[in-house]
């Protein structure tokens, strides 16, 4: 946790691994599992041939299930489970943040949210909802993932600069525009952050509530293949999305970078004058 209680998620947003580093370091895992694959039969720890072929098998549809229905229904919940967490949270984190009182509040419900297990809503949602296509992956989703994003932007709101908070009330700006000029570029970071941790933990929710609660997805076919004892399948079938959901970290982490491009406080000053 860094001094200013952003968990080091401004410094990871703000800063890129060198490309030869990233790269040494993807080796080397890869490295390592293919090692360690030659101390078990290929179905309980398959090597890294092994699963490219698995993969090939899953992306030509050759595998049980049609690779294109499944990943177009687990993305479409994954999301709109995570839009739904991130303005949840982001209203529910700026409220507690801005109101001491509310924040008093909110914060009994948040912190019992996140002591509920995913598996547990998956339940939960299977017996309120019965077996549904869309409705119980995205409600394990937004349940479990918001209460974590909005602890994050929370904090974001605990780390606002007040002394530029006041040089606005000194300047006569107004509402809107010191949520604009002073608020948000100070929580930009914070939203990323929370944006791209959300993200991640949306694909795994929507895995988890797939294999619980829906007739369709990649959590469907995993779950067949375990039940079918194909270990290198069932992997298989979360690599293609693995890369999908790294792909849109790097594009939020660009993102980031361009909107960051000038300093919030300039900005404001500029506006000011």
């Amino acid at each position: 946790m860094n001094t200013d209680g952003t968990f080091g998620l401004r410094s990871v947003a703000t800063t890129s691994v060198p490309r030869p580093a990233a790269i040494a370091s993807i080796l080397a895992v890869l490295a390592g599992w293919q090692l360690l694959s030659a101390f078990f039969p290929a179905y309980r720890f398959p090597g890294l041939w092994t699963l490219a072929g698995n993969v090939l098998v899953v992306l030509s549809g050759g595998a049980q299930f049609d690779p294109a229905a499944q990943y177009s229904a687990t993305l479409g919940r994954v999301a709109v489970g995570f839009a739904m967490s991130l303005v949840l949270a982001t209203v529910w984190g700026v409220v507690m943040g801005a109101r001491s009182t509310l924040g008093e509040y909110l914060s009994g419900p948040l912190f019992v949210f996140l002591t509920v297990p995913s598996v547990v809503w998956a339940f939960v949602g299977v017996i309120w909802f019965g077996l549904t296509e869309f409705l119980v992956p995205v409600f394990v989703v937004v349940l479990v993932v918001f209460p974590y994003l909005a602890v994050l932007i929370w904090e974001g709101m605990g780390d606002i600069d007040d002394s530029l908070v006041e040089m606005a009330a000194a300047f006569g700006a107004s509402e809107v525009d010191t949520w604009r000029h002073v608020y948000l570029p100070q929580l930009r970071p914070h939203l990323f952050g929370a944006a791209r941790v959300g993200l991640a933990i949306s694909w795994k929710l929507a895995l988890v509530a797939e294999v619980f609660g829906s007739a369709t997805g990649v959590g469907v076919a995993v779950k067949y293949h375990f039940e079918a004892f194909e270990n290198g399948m069932v992997i298989a079938w979360a690599i293609p999305m693995m890369f999908l959901i790294y792909g849109a970290d790097r594009l939020l982490r660009r993102l980031e970078r361009w909107t960051t491009r000038w300093r919030g406080d300039t900005a404001f000053r500029g506006a000011l004058e």
